[in-house]
């Protein structure tokens, strides 16, 4: 009788609790570990605040092994790590400590063959140990955190991890927000590109960002890591949606800076531009946010609805007559816009929008670049059935 051989063992790093899967980061977390716990004896270990509290079972009916989680480090432990941690990113030092390097290393001991990283954060932990090891970068932040001075760094620096840092930095950020973009740029950039160096195998999220990696490294173990995108039951069907206004869909998680940078282009420049010339407008937003949208939101606010974070929005994408996804900041591939493609309901976006996915526009999306051009496009596919129809089907059908 044929029998299986013994499955490796390998520990996977997740720089935050994959639940509830609010972004494309979680997601892509999620499906990195449902891939490893089919193929390994697989033990997580998740970064969380001191007093957070997640509901983690569903990894083990993934087929986790163990799940241990670690509390980030506390606002003295973090001062103390820029002191004496120099060549490493803020971000790096917001993770570390000595305790959880000690909690680590009893794992790994144990038998683990093979340790994956997500992202620099984690990443740092793996320089000590000799066996293979990955990296998950996701996207190049440098490159990111480039266009945040380029559009006037008006969102704090720390993104979505703005819950996870310690309150004072919070407090102090804004006062020193543009000379520390610079300096984490700085910093980050070259942790990225002596990356592959230190770990066997490195992925980032668009093969784009992973050929630029190879370029400037060196390196030839650098490789794209896309996110799958799963194809929704619902299917966005033309002839369900109002006569009498035009709704839009927006989808994104407005705690990041880049997607508020993209509410900011949709609420100042775009929808009162709409108004202007006639067109009464909707927008319909999913995704989670915070008082920040007040501000940004103010003279159209009206007309607009807020849904928060939800699992299943295919009721609002369904009366919705365009998926409107211009990117203004951010890098790698756009989870939303694969999203808002698979359910069939037409994409407008930008250049920077399909970075790393093999699209034309008026193909599977339409691109427009300025307010005006936003505007015409808008305009265009309420009036041209056929385009939204067509536009619908070579979307669907490039996920599949």
């Amino acid at each position: 009788m044929r029998t299986e051989p013994p499955k490796l063992s390998a520990l996977y790093l997740a720089s935050r609790p994959p639940f509830p899967p609010a972004g494309g980061r979680e997601r892509l977390i999620l499906q990195s570990i449902e891939f490893l716990a089919s193929e390994y004896d697989l033990h997580v270990v998740v970064f969380c605040l001191k007093d957070e509290r997640h509901d983690l079972s569903a990894l083990f009916r993934m087929g986790v092994r163990t799940v241990q989680t670690v509390a980030l480090p506390g606002v003295v432990q973090v001062g103390y790590n820029m002191l004496t941690r120099r060549r490493y990113s803020l971000q790096e030092n917001l993770f570390y400590s000595r305790r959880i390097r000690a909690t680590i290393r009893t794992i790994v001991p144990s038998g683990v063959n093979v340790v994956i990283a997500d992202m620099l954060r984690t990443g740092q932990y793996c320089d000590d140990f000799n066996l293979p090891k990955v990296i998950d970068l996701d996207d190049l932040l440098s490159e990111r955190y480039g266009q945040f001075l380029a559009n006037g760094h008006r969102q704090t620096v720390f993104g979505t991890f703005s819950r996870r840092v310690p309150s004072p930095l919070r407090a102090l950020e804004p006062f020193v927000r543009r000379r520390l973009l610079r300096w984490e740029r700085e910093a980050v950039a070259d942790r990225e590109v002596t990356a592959p160096r230190r770990f066997d195998v490195t992925l980032l999220t668009s093969s784009l960002e992973a050929a630029r990696l190879r370029s400037t490294s060196h390196a030839d173990q650098i490789h794209a890591n896309p996110q799958a995108t799963p194809l929704p039951g619902f299917l966005w069907a033309h002839g369900l949606q109002s006569h009498d206004q035009v709704d839009c869909f927006f989808l994104g998680n407005l705690r990041t800076s880049q997607n508020l940078a993209s509410l900011s282009l949709i609420a100042e420049s775009v929808m009162p531009l709409l108004v202007e010339r006639g067109v009464d407008v909707r927008l319909h937003i999913v995704g989670d946010y915070d008082a920040r949208i007040k501000a940004i939101t103010q003279g159209v606010s009206e007309r607009i609805t807020w849904y928060g974070f939800v699992y299943d929005f295919s009721g609002i994408v369904a009366r919705c007559t365009v998926a409107l996804l211009p990117i203004v900041e951010g890098t790698g591939v756009k989870t939303k816009v694969l999203d808002a493609m698979a359910m069939g309901i037409p994409v407008l976006t930008n250049r920077l929008g399909i970075e790393g996915l093999s699209v034309k526009h008026e193909r599977e999306v339409l691109l427009a670049e300025t307010a005006d051009e936003i505007c015409r496009a808008i305009t265009r596919l309420a009036a041209d059935d056929v385009l939204s129809a067509r536009l619908s089907a070579a979307a669907r059908h490039y996920v599949e």
